[in-house]
């Protein structure tokens, strides 16, 4: 049984699972059951901290067209302040 807080559930293994897990200690690329599953683990969160990384930036991407078109739709001048220099201050606020 695996405890995750309050709430537990039972880890069953399926055939597919059991045989990726048998074919990597074969290959010699792990030592133990333990090092396969921490090595998955830790792939899948470095996948996840990779997609939230692309997903934060594509906010700012969009932050930035928006306010290029608002610019661009309502004639605001800059006045010698680069669009940079204003999204360095915003994200100081």
């Amino acid at each position: 049984m695996v405890r995750c807080g309050v709430l537990a559930h039972e880890h069953q293994s399926d055939a597919e699972q059991e045989r990726i897990v048998n074919d990597e200690l074969r290959s010699g690329h792990f030592r133990s059951v333990e090092e396969v599953i921490a090595t998955a683990l830790a792939a899948l969160r470095e996948k996840e901290r990779s997609s939230m990384a692309e997903a934060g930036n594509g906010h700012q991407e969009s932050a930035v067209r928006e306010m290029l078109s608002f610019v661009a739709e309502n004639h605001t001048f800059l006045q010698g302040i680069s669009v940079k220099q204003l999204i360095r201050e915003g994200h100081r606020l």
